[in-house]
This record gives C-alpha cells, structure tokens and sequence, in this order.
C-alpha cells in the first residue's frame, strides 16, 4: 500500500500548503526536496523496518534532531494522527503508522467510524426532526479535514501594525478581525497572533503593558494609544505634499495615497485630483487621467499612462525621462581661463577722464593734468561745452557707422556728430540740410549754381 491509496491522505496531500509538505518529506526522505515532493510522498509505501529495530531508533533519533514540535504536529495533522504528547512520543507514534501504512489506513477508517452515528439511530430519530424547521435543526459533521494554522498563514494575509502615522489602528483591527473569523481561531490564539503581527512603537507599547491575555484587551490598548483620528488640515497636507517618487510606479503610489486617504472621509474624485497632482509631469500629458467617473477607471487609465511614460524613456533613451523635462536645466558653459576672462572684461573699461580704455578714472595716470575737453583733446581747465576752439578740417573722415533699425537709413558719424543718412537714393545729387551743414562746420568752399531737381523731395 502507498500514502496515494489513502483517500483522505490523497486529498490532503493535494491540497496542503507546500511548507507542509516539505515537512513530511524532510520526515520520510531525510532532505527538503524540490518540485516532485508530492509525487515523492505519494509513491511512498513505509519504511522498510519494524518498531524494535536498530534502524528505527536510529531514525527516531534522526527525526528529533531535524524536526521542532511544531514541525511534528503540523505533520501529525496532515497524516490525521493523533498529535498529543511529548515530541519523542510523536516522534514514535509517527514511525510506527508509517512503517505499516495498513495499519494507519485502519486507524483513519476507525476514527472515521467512531465520531458518525449510526444509519439505524439516524433512522430512529428521523421523526422527531420531522416537525422542526430548517433552521433549528444542527446535525453534527465528523471527519473534516482541519489543516493546521500557523503564524505564517497569518502573516502573509494581514500586514504589521507599527503605530506609524500613516496607519490607521481602525483598520488595521478590521483587517485582522476579517482574518481572525475567516480561519475561525480561537480566543486563545486571537491575542498571541495579534501580538505577533505589532512592530516597532506598537510592539513596545503592549510589552510595556500587563495584564494582556485577551484580544479583547489587546485592541481597547491599541485603540487607546494609536486610534487618535487625522483633522481635515493635517490630512489635506500630507496628501498635497505627497509626490510620486522615483523608484516608484504609478500604482503603488495611488495605494499609498489611498491609505492615506483611509485616515479620514475623503471622497474618490478629491484621491484622483491628489493623485493627478502628485505626478511631476505636464497638465497637457496628465489630461488622460482626468474625467474618470470612479476609482476602476482611474486606475485603468493610470495604467495607459504608464505605459506611455515607459515607451517614451524606451524610445528616446538619452532625453530627460518622461515628465522630468522641468528637472533638467540648461547649465551655463564653465570659464575654463577666468584670469583670461577678467583682462577681456578689463579691457571694454573706459576711462571718463582722458577717454583712454583699459583702466578707469580713480586710477588713471593722466588726472593730474586737469580736466579734459573731448573737443580740443587738451588736459585743461575746461570741458567741450565750454570749449572755444574751433577745429579746422580740409577733409570729412567717416569714422565709424551703425546700422538702424530702418532698413533705408544708416547712422553716419561725421566729424563727431552722429548724422541719420538715407542709403543710395538713386540721385546723382546728394542734399544735406542747412542745419546739419552749420553744425559739421566749414568743410569746403560753397559755390553758387542754378540746378533744376525732380523726384524725391518734390
């Protein structure tokens, strides 16, 4: 006979946890196995040895060395054996069924038989029940497979309470209560996996505390300590100043926000506006997120969304990520010779008191020769307004000339005097006012003639 062609085994080993199985198979095979642990045990037909063997005890041994009492209830459980008594008692009890697989079959069959009534008491009784209703009739069940509940189980369902902020102990509570009623514990078990689940400030918190041997206890001190609830203000903050993060998805971030959102009434519209504006990017791109009816459609959207902001890093590795264009800014090119730069920004410096670039007027060599007139270019007493000496020139130099902004004109310097010009007129004739002509100054003898002109002007 094989474990397989027990029933109930069969229907065990199919459907326990694989914690559990690797137990059974560390107890049968001596190691913890890999994927093909439940074929392994299924094919498993005893240990090739009695009860008075040296190769039992020596595997008792074994067994007590690599295995916990818990290890060897849980396993106890699974093959439907008794698990009471000390750990070699168990430990004994297990080799003996499983060195006669016959004999545990007999003893699951025998159970089975002595926790059912009989058909004949059940056909006795069948009046009696007849004038009951549906509701008030409790027939007792037997024979149902109770797997074993660990902590594990627990932990991996409910998440820790740490008192931080961001948790709410109300909730947390109901989670832990939904969980409690769905594994159907008992009130012995209730405080010590409550316990088991609290960290850091909480866990502190009920050690420092006496008297807790009940759930009942364990969550009036919880709610005591950590139920404080959060103002509209303080929760309005926190949710404005929450921002998706860098190492973050889109998702992740609207269940944190959502959490955080379980600290007070917020409506779902007020979660997605939060959301929307915690993620760095446009409003432009951010417009597929708006219009949502409810948080089903938010969350679909903001899954089209990240995938757009990840086709566009993959597709334009070497631009700024998508919606960090805002974080990357222009950086001005670095002076590499600032020594150079300083004698280039020296050297546009003009002097105000001999007109000389390259050094300014409280170091200038020439200030003890007195003002000088930009006129005569002479150190004196005098400045050009005031100056008497009228320059003679036999010939008019363009020294230097700057474009305007109207295209038809330029800006022509003549002698010191910036004069507006019109730029090829197409005259062979070229006329200067009466009044511009006395301000350049004599600059050639006039002669009198009679020229008949037409066209501009006219």
């Amino acid at each position: 006979m094989k474990l397989i062609d027990i029933p109930e085994l069969k229907a065990a080993i199919a459907s326990e946890r694989t914690s559990k199985i690797r137990y059974l198979h560390k107890l049968l095979f001596d190691f913890d196995g890999d994927r093909q642990n439940r074929s392994r045990i299924r094919e498993f037909s005893g240990f090739d040895f009695q009860s008075n063997d040296k190769d039992f005890n020596e595997k008792a041994k074994l067994i007590e060395e690599k295995l916990s009492l818990n290890e060897l209830i849980t396993i106890s459980n699974l093959l439907l054996i008794n698990n009471e008594g000390t750990k070699k008692e168990i430990v004994l009890r297990l080799l003996t069924y499983l060195c006669d697989l016959d004999t545990l079959n007999q003893n699951i069959i025998r159970e089975n038989d002595s926790g059912s009534d009989s058909e004949n008491e059940n056909e006795q009784n069948r009046k009696s029940y007849e004038n009951l209703s549906e509701e008030s009739v409790q027939l007792p069940v037997h024979n149902v497979y109770q797997p074993n509940i660990s902590f594990n189980d627990i932990e991996s369902i409910i998440m820790p309470f740490d008192g931080d902020s961001h948790q709410s102990i109300e909730k947390w509570i109901e989670l832990f209560e939904d969980v409690v009623n769905m594994f159907n514990l008992s009130d012995l078990h209730k405080p010590v996996f409550g316990k088991r689940s609290l960290r850091g400030k909480a866990k502190l918190y009920i050690q420092s505390e006496t008297g807790v041997n009940s759930w009942e206890k364990l969550k009036d001190l919880l709610l005591f300590e950590f139920g404080y609830s959060c103002n509209s203000a303080d929760l309005q903050e926190m949710l404005s100043k929450r921002k998706l993060k860098d190492d973050e998805s889109l998702e992740e971030y609207f269940l944190k926000m959502k959490q955080l959102c379980n600290r007070g009434n917020v409506e779902d519209t007020a979660l997605m506006q939060y959301v929307i504006n915690g993620i760095p990017d446009s409003v432009f791109r951010k417009s597929i997120l708006y219009g949502c009816q409810n948080l089903s459609e938010f969350k679909q959207k903001l899954r089209v969304y990240e995938k757009m902001r990840f086709d566009y890093d993959k597709a334009k590795p070497n631009k700024p990520k998508f919606g960090n264009e805002t974080k990357d800014r222009i950086k001005a090119p670095k002076i590499e010779n600032k020594d150079k730069f300083k004698d280039t920004k020296l050297n546009n410096i003009r002097c105000f008191n001999c007109g000389a670039l390259g050094h300014k007027s409280s170091v200038c060599e020439n200030k003890i020769k007195g003002i000088k007139c930009f006129k005569c270019n002479k150190f004196g007493d005098h400045l050009a307004k005031y100056c008497t000496i009228k320059k003679e020139h036999s010939n008019v130099t363009v020294d230097k000339t700057t474009s305007c902004e109207n295209l038809t004109t330029k800006i022509v310097r003549i002698n010191d005097l910036n004069i507006v010009s019109l730029i090829d007129t197409g005259s062979q004739k070229t006329l200067i006012g009466k009044s511009i002509f006395d301000k350049i100054g004599k600059i050639s003898e006039l002669e009198q003639s009679n020229i008949k002109l037409s066209g501009l002007g006219k």
